[in-house]
């Protein structure tokens, strides 16, 4: 059986939530996950109205969010030793290592883990 869980990035949900229609079309019919990270970076970006942000909070609802686990944390702490990710970024793609899922993003810095998790650019 082939997966059909993804751990979207930030970028990839703030691209698809301005009308992507290739990010809408890869996620179509797909059991999504997001990093509690991509939750507050959306959640909490300044330039929403208090109506954008209560769609948004809507749409997240979707999705299966999952906060740092301590297996979680030690794979972000070596992502950021091994790789020097940012902070956000470092648990992000933890979250993805950690669950065994595809990483969707278009963030170009993550190419150097392309040895250590499956990457779909957008």
């Amino acid at each position: 059986m082939i997966d059909d869980r993804l751990l979207v990035d930030t970028n990839a949900l703030i691209h698809q939530l301005s009308g992507d229609d290739r990010i809408g079309s890869l996620l179509k019919g797909k059991n999504i996950h997001i990093s509690f990270v991509t939750q507050i970076e959306l959640l909490s970006w300044p330039g929403y109205t208090a109506a954008e942000r209560s769609v948004v909070a809507g749409l997240l609802k979707a999705f299966v969010i999952t906060d740092a686990s301590e297996g979680i944390k030690m794979h972000a702490i070596d992502l950021r030793i091994r790789h020097k990710l940012k902070f956000a970024d470092a648990l992000i793609a933890a979250t993805a290592i950690h669950l065994n899922i595809p990483l969707v993003t278009q963030d170009k810095h993550f190419h150097r883990l392309k040895n250590e998790v499956t990457i779909y650019w957008v």
